[in-house]
């Protein structure tokens, strides 16, 4: 994935436009793992394209990182109505990329985006 187009997916996510991974949590209550995936690989092609580190671009990442976060918890939050359609049961593994993407960019140590360290793996 281009540069280009990884900060172009971050900033739809940032901004909730369509057809990105937080709008499908907060418009249509649905957990996208294709767009979570697009999201996924957005952060990780910005780190391993050696991209400069840019303090607004690690902002963004961690408010999107921090929406999901809401989200979760709002869907297990039993006086809340907000419930997630298409609700991993392993979205603890789903997180864990989001936070090691975030945290390879921020560090630009491309060693914490290795698949081979995690196991939930993208489908093919």
């Amino acid at each position: 994935m281009e540069a280009k187009t990884a900060i172009q997916i971050i900033i739809n996510n940032y901004k909730g436009e369509n057809n990105s991974f937080i709008y499908f949590l907060h418009e249509k209550n649905y957990y996208s793992k294709e767009a979570f995936w697009e999201l996924y690989e957005s952060i990780a092609a910005l780190t391993l394209c050696g991209v400069e580190k840019s303090i607004e671009m690690i902002e963004q990442i961690t408010q999107i990182y921090q929406r999901l976060l809401k989200y979760i918890v709002f869907h297990f939050d039993p006086n809340d109505l907000f419930t997630l359609e298409n609700f991993p049961s392993n979205y603890i593994d789903y997180l864990e990329r989001i936070e090691y993407a975030l945290m390879a960019y921020s560090k630009g140590n491309v060693k914490l985006i290795d698949n081979y360290i995690f196991e939930l793996q993208k489908p093919q």
